[in-house]
């Protein structure tokens, strides 16, 4: 028996058998790429948590309007050191098909294709009868102060009538306390044609000690709800709000209304604050209830240190956790080196 031929055979079958694992490997480490439509929608994933001195803006425009739609943000805070902005646009029916346009602060961000049950845009959360809510990092962009304006404008087939859109940003400021934040964001439709009915939301897990709390509010926002429906959002087991989703809040000490069931609150949730959270939402008889982002801020006696060497003081407008749609850059090494260790078998 030639033993060199048998050496090459065997060589040659174990190469191969490398290289189909790397593939495999990759197959499986790599996010398959899908459209970013769900009919009962998004649950909402946390995707920053970090701790700041200083705090957490949250405000959110006037409820639905017709393209063009102009939303200002006042009382921005300055050094900012990260700003999200959120877009609710209404489809109609989720065949239609159309585009949104952002401008922000006079800079151009471009326009995204609207495509329904087809769309694989990243920053595109979709559900329901198209009910589009749109992700846009404007941390280049945004400033303290009250001229933070946002125009939108849509077209195509889609209805077309902007929700709303709310403007989330952290900011340093040393006269402030430490405080813990979570920015959770989705699309969550709650409905009664698939009898969706509740979604639960978890947090991370709190970094900072849980013995020195000072206050804790989370802020909801939903895309859509009926004022007097008794819809109910709970925090830790805790009934918080029955009717959460009026579409109004308080402006100036008094109930304002928000057309068209946009809607953004606060509430305190100091007394059911834990090490790690979570809140349920339940449409009970809501026909429909859309949840589409939340931000739970914890307020410490003490400084809390950040959840990484470089906290976001040093790195503005670049998220801890990753984006929807993007590789972690862990998952890009574990391919290089899987590879890397596949071609010397």
């Amino acid at each position: 028996m030639n033993w060199n031929i048998v050496q090459e055979v065997a060589c040659y079958h174990v190469n191969k058998t490398g290289y189909v694992l790397a593939a495999t490997l990759m197959l499986f480490v790599l996010p398959v790429a899908s459209a970013q439509y769900a009919s009962d929608g998004f649950n909402l994933d946390t995707i920053r948590h970090d701790a700041v001195v200083g705090g957490v803006y949250v405000d959110g425009g006037h409820g639905v309007g017709t393209s063009p739609y102009t939303e200002v943000f006042e009382d921005v805070p300055p050094d900012l050191l990260f700003t999200y902005l959120y877009v609710g646009v209404k489809g109609g029916t989720k065949e239609a098909t159309g585009w949104v346009s952002v401008v922000f602060n006079g800079h151009d961000l471009g326009t995204i294709s609207l495509a329904g049950l087809n769309d694989t845009n990243p920053d595109v959360y979709c559900s329901g009868n198209g009910e589009y809510w749109i992700h846009y990092d404007v941390a280049k962009y945004a400033g303290g102060g009250n001229d933070n304006t946002v125009t939108i404008g849509t077209g195509g087939k889609i209805d077309g009538r902007v929700k709303g859109a709310a403007l989330v940003a952290v900011y340093s400021d040393s006269a402030e306390t430490s405080k813990e934040y979570w920015v959770c964001e989705g699309n969550i439709n709650l409905n009664y044609r698939t009898e969706h009915d509740s979604e639960t939301v978890s947090f991370e897990r709190m970094f900072g000690s849980f013995d020195d709390i000072k206050s804790a509010t989370l802020h909801t926002m939903y895309l859509s709800g009926n004022e007097d429906v008794n819809d109910t959002l709970s925090f830790n087991d805790h009934l918080i709000a029955v009717d959460a989703a009026d579409g109004g809040c308080i402006g100036n000490g008094a109930y304002v209304w928000r057309d068209l069931c946009f809607d953004l609150d606060s509430w305190d949730v100091t007394r059911y604050i834990q090490p790690q959270n979570s809140m349920t939402y339940n449409r009970q008889i809501d026909g429909y209830l859309q949840p589409v982002g939340a931000v739970l801020i914890v307020e410490h006696n003490e400084m809390v240190p950040a959840s990484s060497s470089e906290s976001a003081e040093s790195m503005p407008g670049l998220p801890l956790e990753s984006t929807p749609g993007f590789e972690s850059l862990f998952t890009i090494i574990t391919i290089i080196l899987s590879t890397i260790v596949v071609k010397k078998l």
